[in-house]
């Protein structure tokens, strides 16, 4: 493994560790929940039902 290859694997595991933070606050702050009625509300929109 090169130096171009072992920095890209680093900074791979590094976005991976920062989103999966991201996610876990959001997740405790109850971001979730929000995001799927969303989500629920635009599909329903889309398809013609709501």
């Amino acid at each position: 493994m090169d130096a171009r290859e072992k920095r890209t694997r680093i900074i791979g595991w590094i976005v991976f560790v920062i989103a999966l933070t991201m996610m876990g606050i959001g997740i405790a702050r109850g971001e979730a929940s929000v995001v799927l009625t969303k989500a629920t509300s635009i599909c329903t929109q889309c398809i013609g039902i709501g």
